[in-house]
């Protein structure tokens, strides 16, 4: 069973509302669910739809063509109407007037007369939209209680209203267990990971779709003992969470692509001082503002390559909310561990999809502590805090935890942090820090192979970040037309595992990079590292996600 259902209307009518509230009801049924957002940048009017593709199988990207439409206005009506398959029908207000078999619902008077409350037609829309689908209302009842409270009782009366008025439709939805099972977004992800990763600060200054994991640590931020602090600027915010870390605290920033072009010279500046900080960008279609809700992978080549001078970072891009988490505690354990940037590349498609995923275990989630302790430092003779050792790692202390100095200076600088112009030390301390690198890489994981039984003769897809989900089931589609295709798949981007992909392209028939922009930044990335070339490069850049059709039929042209 699979069935697409969309919610399409203006900004302000409530359509991530009641897109949340039957998502999460169809997953709380035992449901995969899997959700996608599309809006316009704007408080009021413009385009916003949310897309819901529910399973009883694990579903791992959105789709285009929808068997139900929920329209809140004609617009909509207009523009996803021509998006439904054949025999899909359109639930409304009963003043529209759709093409396709619909189910008109005077969600407008209702909501007037009855309730008093215009602003409920939508909820009325969703009360027949349930039924239609054959939900259990007694879940929905339960999830409205959770979101409005006092306000539940209106919410929950414009429900029955709506089912009141709508037939049941084709579609029996069975039920199952969601037990073991979470449904996140990547925002979500993120931040869960940051705070069992023991995340203690985030500075940031709003821009989306980084935004959001702001929005999410600073609901939960008294309760976790994190300081959430809404910087004046991204420079300011990137220098903040230099300061807290240098002082003890894990910390990071998040921002998106323009953002984090204010936080390089402090992306560098970590690299010189060697303070540890996390830094998450939600990539959006650029340059300059370009599309700021929408979606890319826009942004590898320049967190790879971002900063003056040469020092060493390490770069994940998550495959899907649970990914989100791990690698993020990732993010922090190495960035302690090796005292330098760590970066998280999501993108606004990560940032605002749930995805239904197995449940997450805490106990992989630990960070240790590789700070000395005062027993620790009481034992050193003289401390240096950028002693030259052969990993490249120097002891790293506290400020105030005992009477030993801890120097960091931004010019360079001798062992002990004080500012040096003999050529030889810097030569030295240029090396001892690119020495991490050899560390990094051993700490990489390998990329994913699908389907397992390995690469040989086969049309292997390249891909990496939040594109994994649409590049499996595309790999589905093409095997099950006669192909023999298979996928490599990256969520650690940077330091780039190398042995994998040497056997891939000594394997394959054909590589083919498969990516959110238009210039193939990872393909010239592996290009840069290895000498090895893609074939060709299947680019999407016009802001919408990956669905697994448009891989499986570009790539098939």
């Amino acid at each position: 069973m699979e069935l697409v259902v969309r919610i399409a209307g203006a900004a302000g009518q409530g359509v991530q509302t009641l897109g949340e509230l039957l998502s999460r009801a169809l997953f709380r049924h035992g449901l995969f669910v899997h959700t996608e957002m599309s809006y316009h940048s704007r408080i009021r009017g413009g385009e916003n739809a949310y897309t819901i593709r529910v399973s009883d199988s694990p579903v791992l990207a959105t789709k285009e063509k929808a068997h139900v439409l929920l329209a809140l206005n004609d617009e909509m009506l207009a523009r996803y109407g021509s998006l439904l398959v054949d025999g899909g029908a359109v639930i409304c207000d009963a003043s529209l007037s759709p093409s396709a078999r619909a189910v008109r619902v005077p969600a407008r008077e209702l909501a007037a007369r009855e309730l008093k409350l215009p602003i409920a037609a939508g909820m009325v829309l969703l009360g027949a939209l349930a039924r239609f689908l054959g939900m259990e209302m007694g879940v929905l009842r339960d999830l409205v209680r959770e979101r409005f409270g006092d306000r539940a009782e209106l919410n929950l009366r414009a429900l029955e209203l709506g089912a009141e008025r709508a037939p049941a439709g084709p579609w029996g939805l069975p039920r199952g267990d969601p037990e073991g099972r979470h449904f996140l977004n990547g925002a979500q992800g993120v931040g869960l990971g940051a705070l069992a990763a023991g995340c203690r600060f985030l500075a940031s200054y709003p821009m989306t779709p980084g935004t959001a994991v702001m929005v999410y640590l600073a609901a939960k931020s008294l309760e976790h003992g994190v300081v959430v602090e809404q910087a004046e600027d991204e420079i300011a915010a990137i220098n903040m969470a230099l300061g807290a870390s240098y002082a003890g605290a894990r910390a990071m920033v998040t921002t998106s692509g323009g953002g984090f072009a204010l936080m390089v010279e402090g992306l560098s500046l970590s690299g010189m001082i060697e303070t540890p900080v996390v830094i998450h960008i939600g990539q959006r279609p650029a340059p300059a503002t370009g599309l700021p809700t929408r979606t890319a992978q826009e942004d590898l080549l320049f967190a790879v390559h971002a900063g003056h001078g040469e020092f060493p970072r390490y770069i994940c891009a998550p495959r899907d909310p649970r990914d989100a988490f791990y690698l993020t505690v990732k993010a922090f354990q190495l960035a302690e561990k090796y005292q330098v940037p760590a970066i998280v590349l999501t993108d606004q498609y990560l940032i605002d999809s749930h995805f239904t995923v197995p449940e997450i275990d805490l106990s992989r989630a630990e960070v240790s502590d590789f700070r000395l302790s005062p027993e620790e430092l009481a034992r050193i003779p003289e401390y240096r805090r950028f002693a030259i050792t052969p990993s490249g790692v120097s002891p790293r202390a506290i400020p105030g935890v005992s009477e030993k100095l801890v120097l960091v200076d931004s010019d360079e600088h001798d062992e002990h942090g004080r500012i040096t112009e003999d050529l030889g030390i810097r030569g030295r301390m240029v090396e001892k820090r690119l020495r991490k690198m050899r560390g990094l890489e051993a700490e990489v994981s390998p990329p994913l192979v699908y389907p397992e039984g390995g690469l040989r003769g086969k049309t292997v897809l390249l891909g990496w970040g939040s594109s994994f989900g649409a590049l499996k089931e595309a790999v589905d589609l093409l095997n099950g037309a006669g192909g023999d295709y298979a996928l490599l798949h990256f969520s650690e981007v940077w330091p780039l595992r190398t042995a994998e992909l040497a056997r891939a392209f000594a394997e394959a028939r054909e590589v083919i990079a498969v990516e959110g922009n238009a210039t193939g930044q990872f393909a010239r990335l592996v290009s840069q590292v290895t000498g090895l070339r893609a074939s060709r490069t299947v680019g999407k850049y016009d802001g919408r996600p990956f669905t697994p059709e448009w891989i499986a039929e570009e790539v098939s042209r």
